[in-house]
């Protein structure tokens, strides 16, 4: 009798944990957006987590009537490699409990009342993992967060921006690693937005290859935002506007951020900063149509506090420059209940393979990088 309802559970499980997951995504704006715009990939089956992201652009020439084309393959694509990662929750009922607890229904009861609390749990757990360095010692296990490709390099209180200093996928996320070159325009000027790169970047302009993997690392404590002030309040505007701009040189639209998340603390003194300016706020239409009515709207970019960000910290994300990829059909997939003759228990489990996919260049971290 208890195989019976066992095949029941294993039928209508898939079903359940389908249903549970989306509503998983619609409690969390990150994960909306990811499912809204197709980048939730299942059913990955590669032996690492790989990608490609562009490299530099294919040649142009100009050409003449009748003048000779010339043809060649172009090495535009750097591939990134990550390896799987996975999370479990589990839980269990004895064999005597079973027993004591109305035999076979018992198995169904405990499903139906285990089985949201692991999702919970592993859903609280998940959305977490998105902004760790899943390179730092005893992360080995857990997801390639943000912080995976956020390290820096030299940054002094006058730097608008730190130093990209970290590898990400195999491959280097400083500035001019791969070739390229970038405008000094601004050199020796007291606006230039890091002393120790010595270009103009991310002002200026230059060629793709030179910040291919890049990310903006923006320093909000900085002496030199105009305001005579290096607190998150005094500067949060220049420094949002700013860091959007920055990522939209060279990739124009395509490089807006879509959405800014950030530390309650911060999120808290923005707020206080729009009152003080007699500033309305407004809420973001396109987070209403998600179902997110808590969500601003910075010049045109989704703005939201998010509880897993750390103190003083914020990130850009562009959610069509990441992916987050699962190696099964679902993103929570369930395991159980299974008997275990070792135990005499019942075992219950949900759980998660994959990892997240992004293209540095895109993205942002703002945070008080030079003190």
């Amino acid at each position: 009798m208890a195989n019976e309802w066992i095949g029941v559970i294993h039928t209508t499980a898939p079903k359940y944990l389908s249903g549970a997951a989306d509503n998983t995504i619609r409690k969390r704006l990150i994960l909306s957006l990811l499912k809204q715009k197709g980048r939730i990939r299942f059913n990955e089956n590669s032996y690492e987590c790989n990608w490609d992201v562009e490299f530099k652009e294919q040649p142009v020439e100009a050409y003449g009537d009748g003048g000779t084309l010339n043809f060649s393959r172009h090495d535009l694509y750097r591939q990134l490699n990550i390896d799987w990662r996975g999370y479990k929750a589990t839980d269990l009922m004895t064999e005597k409990e079973r027993l004591m607890n109305d035999g076979a229904l018992a198995i169904v009861r405990r499903y139906d009342k285990i089985m949201p609390k692991l999702m919970r749990s592993l859903n609280n757990k998940f959305c977490a993992e998105l902004f760790i360095d899943g390179y730092a010692s005893g992360n080995e296990n857990r997801l390639h967060g943000l912080n995976s490709f956020t390290g820096t390099g030299t940054t002094v209180a006058a730097d608008r921006i730190a130093k990209p200093s970290d590898t990400y996928g195999g491959k280097s996320t400083e500035v001019g690693d791969q070739g390229g070159t970038w405008s000094t325009n601004l050199s020796g000027a007291t606006n230039i937005p890091n002393a120790s790169i010595a270009t103009d970047w991310p002002d200026g302009n230059g060629d793709p290859e030179y910040d291919y993997l890049s990310p903006k690392l923006v320093n909000w404590s900085s002496s030199s935002w105009g305001t005579s002030s290096q607190t998150w309040e005094e500067n949060c505007e220049r420094v949002l506007r700013q860091t959007t701009i920055w990522n939209s040189i060279g990739a124009g639209a395509e490089g807006k951020p879509d959405l800014y998340l950030m530390a309650g603390n911060l999120f808290y003194a923005y707020l206080n900063k729009m009152s003080g300016k007699q500033r309305i706020v407004v809420p973001h239409k396109g987070a209403q149509d998600l179902g997110f009515d808590d969500v601003l709207n910075q010049e045109g970019v989704m703005l939201q506090t998010d509880f897993d960000v750390a103190s003083n910290t914020a990130y850009g994300l562009n959610v069509d420059q990441m992916e987050l990829a699962s190696l099964d059909n679902v993103l929570f997939a369930s395991r159980g209940p299974e008997y275990d003759i070792k135990t005499d228990s019942w075992l219950f489990m949900v759980g998660f393979f994959g990892n997240g996919r992004y293209n540095p260049k895109y993205f942002a971290k703002i945070s008080n990088f030079a003190s």
